[in-house]
């Protein structure tokens, strides 16, 4: 989920044009605030703001808004004309949406690698601290136990692990194409081998079962299945085989495979053909690939999401450089929301032919952010940019999922139907109830604070650089100027805090807004200061700041199950290994693996081996 997106990018786009938006959030989060340092605000993954997507040209009335248009002058990427590519499903054809994309680097080698088993745990590090100043992780909380079947896993999505991105029919993702253009990853790098997930699977399986890890969330590449993304178009057989083989191994093993259908790599062929998300015509072709997903793994998959975050990737679709790729009709400042729309449309229909479809197990999709706590605790302003914060990150899925049908009165009331479209009753009926659980990615609780200019002169001012949110995020207390917690990376450190003493408070947050008798943790993590510049293995594994965000975390996962009775049932830690960071590339290194990417070799970081102790406990208990 995820990550370290909104700083690097700034510092990427800095060097092209100091002017230029990134997502439709750049402009509301960045440099508002005169009491917070998190002018480069939050958040996490390629965290940015699906509420800050206000246009300097807009009048001041919201019942009547001018669209503004995009231009790309200098920037110095390339896209053809949204609906110039013409729908022809061949070889030659796949060819010509690869040029898009340019040249990519090939793997080292082609085939499915057998791992040398049994995969052998290296001896436990040293103990990190005193035992009479903290105790190992087997005795945090011993008296207390994860439930009976709770999932103990670990994340990953296609895009950041897999590589081999042109191999086997894949078609080409607007991600492939992203990491090529002018400040698209702030280190240059691509995602075209990375971590070879996709030949080295069995590996990767087989190490987190010896941690005793039960389950694995991982998505599946759209463009893998259908290279031209259409309901229209043929099915890529290569593609669903080996996802089809990828968990037969998981549960060879134990690792229970649980499958996001889109993790944000949207097949370039969506963008090319009609402006991907941003149009109404996305829906159709994604509940297509949803059916086909469904009917080819029933049975063997109990765990789906439709979506990772889809605010966070709606946010996207309004910057640089995708909002050279818009359907037509919508510009950089109505892109989020028109995508947002869709997506919400595209969920509702995947459900239903779930349910249709008898598929067995359960699915939702995966949240993001969170609820915040007032800044200053006797600002009732303050307060009032709490709701709009929530109302705004997460009320503009879970509310239309799991409330009401409908968008946060709070959206309704500041933004008009030009941007934010209005569901019919018939998409309202569609929408609620379209979740089994709630899965939320807890990656850190923040303060939130109203601006300056208070929160109704902001809502009243189109221009305002937090309009439409009119909130902003706070990394340190009001008292004092204390951080909130320990700080990750500096390519994280714009949003990424160690924050585990708001946890509870924050899941229970999440707990009275959208009730449900089951969640997921569906990730959680943190960026090792430093750990990219490292190039001794030893100092590299040794990732106390991590260790330390994980141990703490499950505690308070443990006491908000038993003392809060939320019904967390599994947690899965961000990232099984180091990966493709979307914007931050390979620098930013959030693994409990390392991976050295020129040899592919994996080691296990003391992170790793710290959560292995509660994982193996799990696994026993389960087999018992």
């Amino acid at each position: 989920m995820l990550r370290t997106y909104k700083r690097s990018i700034l510092l990427a786009l800095y060097v092209l044009f100091n002017h230029a938006k990134y997502s439709s959030s750049q402009v509301s989060t960045v440099g508002k605030s005169s009491i917070s340092p998190s002018s480069l605000s939050p958040t996490h993954t390629s965290e940015t703001l699906l509420s800050s997507a206000a246009p300097s040209t807009l009048p001041a009335s919201v019942t009547s808004v001018a669209l503004p248009t995009t231009t790309f002058q200098s920037s110095g990427i390339s896209f053809p004309p949204v609906g110039s590519v013409p729908r022809v499903f061949s070889s030659a054809a796949l060819d010509k949406l690869w040029d898009i994309v340019g040249p990519v680097e090939p793997p080292p080698f082609t085939t499915t690698r057998e791992p040398q088993l049994p995969i052998t745990l290296p001896s436990p590090p040293p103990a990190l601290y005193p035992s009479w100043f903290s105790p190992s992780p087997k005795n945090i909380l011993p008296n207390l136990k994860f439930p009976k079947g709770f999932k103990f896993g670990v994340a990953t999505a296609a895009y950041q692990v897999e590589g081999a991105v042109k191999n086997e029919g894949k078609g080409p993702t607007m991600w492939d194409w992203n990491s090529r253009q002018p400040g698209g990853v702030v280190d240059n790098t691509t995602a075209d081998v990375v971590d070879l997930q996709y030949f080295l699977y069995k590996e990767d399986v087989a190490r987190v079962a010896a941690l005793g890890v039960n389950a694995h969330s991982l998505s599946i590449s759209w463009a893998r299945i259908f290279p031209f993304a259409t309901a229209d178009s043929p099915v890529n057989q290569a593609g669903l085989k080996h996802y089809s083989d990828l968990i037969d191994y998981h549960l060879k093993f134990g690792v229970e495979p649980v499958i996001t259908l889109f993790h944000w790599d949207t097949p370039i062929a969506l963008h090319a053909y009609y402006g991907g998300f941003t149009s109404p015509n996305v829906v159709d072709d994604f509940i297509n690939y949803a059916k086909t997903v469904f009917k080819a793994y029933n049975g063997r998959v109990k765990t789906w999401y439709t979506f990772n975050e889809p605010r966070v990737f709606c946010s996207q679709t309004g910057g640089y450089p995708f909002n050279i790729s818009l359907a037509v009709g919508v510009n950089s400042s109505t892109a989020p929301y028109q995508c947002t729309y869709n997506v919400l449309r595209a969920h509702a229909g995947a459900v239903k032919a779930f349910r249709e479809m008898n598929i067995q197990g359960e699915i939702a999709f995966k949240s993001d952010d969170f609820v915040g706590i007032p800044w200053r605790s006797n600002s009732t302003e303050d307060s009032e940019a709490v709701e709009r914060h929530a109302a705004f990150r997460l009320g503009s899925f879970a509310d239309p999922i799991y409330k009401t049908g409908d968008w946060p009165q709070i959206m309704k009331d500041t933004l008009p139907s030009s941007y934010l479209p209005r569901f019919t009753e018939q998409e309202k009926k569609d929408l609620l109830g379209s979740a089994d659980f709630f899965a939320i990615d807890a990656y850190r609780t923040q303060w939130i604070v109203a601006p300056d200019v208070g929160i109704a002169a902001c809502v009243n001012d189109t221009s305002h650089p937090l309009w439409p949110e009119c909130d902003d995020v706070v990394l340190f207390d009001s008292n004092a100027g204390w951080a909130a917690g320990p700080s990750p990376d500096p390519l994280s450190d714009s949003w990424l805090q160690a924050t585990p003493n708001f946890l509870r408070r924050s899941l229970k947050a999440l707990q009275t807004r959208w009730p449900t008798k089951k969640m997921y943790i569906s990730e959680f993590g943190f960026v090792e200061p430093f750990e990219g510049l490292r190039t001794e293995l030893f100092r590299i594994t040794e990732d106390v700041t991590r260790t330390n965000y994980f141990m703490t975390y499950l505690g308070e996962i443990l006491l908000a199950i038993h003392e809060d009775n939320i019904p967390i049932a599994g947690i899965f830690a961000w990232a099984m290994l180091d990966n493709a960071e979307w914007s931050s590339g390979l620098t930013a290194r959030f693994g409990i693996q390392y991976v050295n990417y020129t040899t592919l070799e994996r080691a296990y970081k003391r992170s790793a081996m710290s959560l292995c102790k509660p994982c193996l406990l799990i696994s026993l208990l389960m087999r018992s």
